[in-house]
């Protein structure tokens, strides 16, 4: 049976195998990183656990309309004019694909962005994951390179 919960600095190890599962190395976070996001908007960093396992997770955190997050780089401090919700990672591991955990982690995303007052969400999407995000009401904003070499697509949602 499937448990969610929020994320702490323990489930460290298990963010990184999903991690590794789940995106190009390109786009891998680093240790400081996630652990600022958890700290600084711990509400905004949830995952799926079957036992000790993480096989889905989510982060998002305020941010200032047409911010992105650096990959690898701690986010100092909530920045004090953030007016938008900045989601920043959802995975699912290979075999949890098609239950609904996807789904479910977004839609928490999005149900915690209008709890909050946002009226605006974006995000960063990468290997072809676009459409996905079109079936939230995501639009596209512009194509870029998140990392050299990597091919993404700044999307945004208004609620």
């Amino acid at each position: 049976m499937l448990t969610f919960r929020h994320l702490t600095p323990d489930d460290l190890p298990e963010l990184h195998r999903l991690e590794a599962e789940t995106y190009e190395p390109a786009l891998h976070e680093s240790d400081a990183a996630f652990l600022r996001l958890i700290a600084l908007y711990p509400e905004g960093a949830f995952g799926f656990f079957d036992g000790p396992a993480l096989c889905a997770y989510a982060f998002a955190v305020p941010l200032p309309a047409g911010s992105v997050l650096d990959l690898k780089a701690p986010l100092a401090a909530l920045p004090p004019d953030a007016d938008m919700f900045y989601i920043h990672d959802v995975a699912v591991a290979a075999e949890y694909r098609g239950r609904g955990l996807a789904l479910d982690l977004v839609t928490r995303l999005l149900d915690l962005a209008r709890d909050r007052g946002f009226r605006t969400s974006e995000l960063v999407s990468v290997q072809g994951s676009a459409p996905f995000w079109g079936l939230f009401g995501f639009v596209r904003v512009s194509d870029f390179e998140y990392v050299p070499g990597t091919p993404a697509t700044k999307m945004v949602r208004s609620t």
